[in-house]
C-alpha cells in the first residue's frame, strides 16, 4: 500500500489477473475511480498525517496502520510532535505493561493513551508501576484494567490491577462484561433526549447515537446549537474557512441556491469576538463569532506548585469537576476529568485533605 492502509484496488487486480483469482474487472474502469478519490483526499487535507512513506520499525512497537496516523496526529495536538520517536516505543513498553494484549479497537487506544501519558509524565515502566496508585492514568487505561472491555487472554497484569483499583476503590468486572449490563430503556431515553433538544431535533438515529456514545452525541447537540445544520455545506468550505472577497455558492435545499461572499472581518474586540459582515444573495449580514485564536492573558492558567496543589498531567480542556471548595477528600478521590484528543483522564486527589481552591471551570 505504501503506507498503512490496505493495498489499493488496482494493485489488486492487476496482481491477480489471468490467475485462479482473476477478478474479471477491466482495468480502464479503475482509472476514473482514481481521480475520484484523488480529489475527495484534497478535500481532507488538514487531516492528512504527513507520513510520506512506509517504516519497518512497526515490527518493533506493533502500532497497527489505522491507529498509526491517528497517534501522530493526536501527538501533535498535545505537543508532542518532535518526541514522536519516543512515543513509539513507549507503545511498546506501554504493550507490555498492560499484558502484550492483542491491538483493536477499543484495546489499541488504550496502549496508545498509556503510552502518550508516559511520555508526557516522563515516565519509564518501573515508576508506573511503582506509582501506580497515585498516577493519573487516562480514564480508558482504568476502565481496562477494571475489566470494561472484556478479560485479555493472557488476564490482566498484576500488581498494577490491583494498585489501581483498590487505591480508586474500584472493584473488577468478572467475565463478560455486556452479561450484566441492564437492558437499555429507548422509551425513556427518547423521553428524555426530546424534553432536551426538542422534539423536531431527536429522531430514532439520534436515541441509538446517543446510547452507543453518550459525550460524542452531548458535544455534537452542543455545536448544532451554535453552528446550526451544517450537512449541506461543501466539504471543502466546512474544512477551510473562507477568507475576505471569497464567495461560494451552494444548494441550501432542493431548489433553493445561496451565494455567500465574505465581505470583511473586524479586528478582534477585549472579549475574543469579531465582527463578520457576509453577502447572502446581496443582502448583507452582520455576525459577531468568538475567535479561539485570541487569548487574553486573565485567561491564562496559573501553574500547580508545591505539594498541596494538583495540576492537569497534560494539556487539555477540564469537562467535569467532582469537588467544590470545602469539599473533604481522601487520597484517590476523583478531582476532576480532563479531555485531550479523545483521552480522558480523571485527575486523583494526591492526598486526603479539604480543597481550598478551585482555578479551573468547565
Amino acid at each position: 500500500s505504501g503506507l498503512t492502509s490496505q493495498p489499493s484496488m488496482g494493485a489488486l487486480v492487476s496482481v491477480l489477473a489471468g490467475t485462479d483469482l482473476d477478478t474479471g474487472i477491466d482495468k480502464s474502469s479503475i482509472g476514473p475511480l482514481n481521480t475520484y478519490w484523488e480529489n475527495v483526499r484534497s478535500m481532507y487535507l488538514p487531516f492528512e498525517s504527513g507520513q510520506l512513506s512506509g517504516s519497518s520499525d512497526v515490527y518493533e512497537h506493533e502500532i497497527p496502520g489505522g491507529q498509526y496516523t491517528n497517534l501522530l496526529y493526536q501527538s501533535r495536538q498535545l505537543g508532542l510532535t518532535d518526541r514522536w520517536p519516543e512515543i513509539k516505543r513507549k507503545y511498546a513498553q506501554a504493550n507490555v505493561l498492560l499484558g502484550d494484549i492483542p491491538k483493536v479497537t477499543p484495546s489499541s487506544k488504550v496502549v496508545g493513551d498509556l503510552a502518550q501519558f508516559m511520555v508526557s509524565q516522563n515516565l519509564e515502566p518501573d515508576q508506573v508501576l511503582a506509582e501506580a496508585e497515585t498516577l493519573a492514568f487516562p480514564e480508558s487505561v482504568v476502565q481496562y484494567l477494571r475489566g470494561e472491555i472484556g478479560v485479555p487472554p493472557g488476564g490482566f497484569p498484576e500488581p498494577l490491577r490491583t494498585k489501581v483499583l483498590s487505591s480508586r476503590n474500584l472493584e473488577g468486572v468478572d467475565g463478560r462484561p455486556g452479561e450484566a449490563l441492564a437492558d437499555y430503556n429507548f422509551d425513556e431515553a427518547t423521553e428524555l433526549l426530546t424534553e432536551k433538544y426538542g422534539e423536531k431535533f431527536v429522531n430514532e438515529k439520534d436515541v441509538l447515537s446517543h446510547a452507543l456514545y453518550p459525550n460524542v452525541f452531548t458535544e455534537w447537540k452542543e455545536f448544532e446549537a451554535v453552528y446550526g445544520e451544517v450537512g449541506n455545506l461543501p466539504t471543502d468550505l466546512f474544512l477551510n474557512p473562507m477568507k475576505e472577497g471569497d464567495e461560494v455558492e451552494f444548494e441550501q435545499s432542493t431548489g433553493k441556491r445561496v451565494i455567500i461572499k465574505l465581505v470583511s472581518i473586524q479586528p478582534p474586540r477585549e472579549d475574543g469576538s469579531r465582527t463578520c459582515t457576509f453577502e447572502v444573495n446581496g443582502e448583507r449580514w452582520f455576525m459577531s463569532v468568538t475567535d479561539q485564536s485570541v487569548v487574553d492573558s486573565a485567561d491564562i492558567r496559573r501553574k500547580a506548585s508545591g505539594p498541596n496543589e494538583i495540576g492537569s498531567p497534560m494539556p487539555g480542556v477540564i469537562v467535569g469537576l467532582k469537588v467544590k471548595e470545602g469539599d473533604s477528600v481522601e487520597e484517590g478521590d476523583p478531582l476532576a476529568t480532563l479531555s485531550a484528543m479523545k483521552m480522558e483522564t480523571v485527575i486523583p486527589a494526591t492526598r486526603a485533605g479539604v480543597v481550598k481552591q478551585v482555578s479551573v471551570n468547565v
